[in-house]
């Protein structure tokens, strides 16, 4: 059974400016808390298999493939090290999408960051219930604090300070989890 935890922020500059910036692959360190290094491992630096490696300050090196690719909307990419899932999880991907906030004229300037992570942890039912009781709240924090991280990030040019997160999270638009 898997999780997904959601998270939405406003961003106010166009999904064509933003779109620009998130198709740049290299750039996750800027908007990923704890993020300190991304480098593409691929030829290619955008699409449908394009590889990173994200270095966490805590957690160290993990592989991001990308799974899915909609151009000038988002991408999904797997979390991975090497041919295994990412550690806690027996499998995860994580999703970035820019969406309109209306079909209304008025807000062609503006649009929305959707994140999600989508996982499973291994150990069955324990798994599950570790998952209830504490890893659930983590992980949506940590999606929470990317989509409000990015937006600030994309509407400053700036990297985003860990003092300025716990603030930032007002702007959150929302934030929900479910099993599948």
């Amino acid at each position: 059974m898997s999780t997904t935890v959601r998270a939405a922020a406003p961003i106010s500059l166009p999904i064509e400016t933003c779109w620009q910036s998130l198709r740049d692959l290299t750039r996750a360190q800027h908007y990923v808390p704890g993020l300190t290094n991304t480098t593409i491992s691929t030829d290619y630096k955008e699409g449908l298999g394009a590889s990173r490696i994200v270095t966490h300050k805590q957690f160290g090196e993990m592989d991001e493939t990308v799974i899915r690719w909609d151009e000038g909307q988002g991408f999904t990419v797997r979390l991975h090290k090497g041919d295994k899932a990412a550690r806690p999880f027996k499998r995860a991907s994580f999703r970035y999408e820019l969406r309109p906030i209306s079909n209304s004229p008025s807000d062609r300037d503006r649009c929305e960051i959707h994140t999600a992570l989508v996982y499973e942890l291994p150990f069955g039912l324990i798994g599950r219930l570790f998952d209830r009781l504490l890893l659930r709240r983590i992980f949506r924090l940590s999606v929470i604090d990317t989509a409000v991280c990015l937006a600030e990030n994309y509407q400053t040019g700036q990297p985003v300070p860990e003092s300025r997160r716990s603030q930032l999270r007002a702007n959150a638009l929302s934030s929900d989890s479910s099993d599948s």
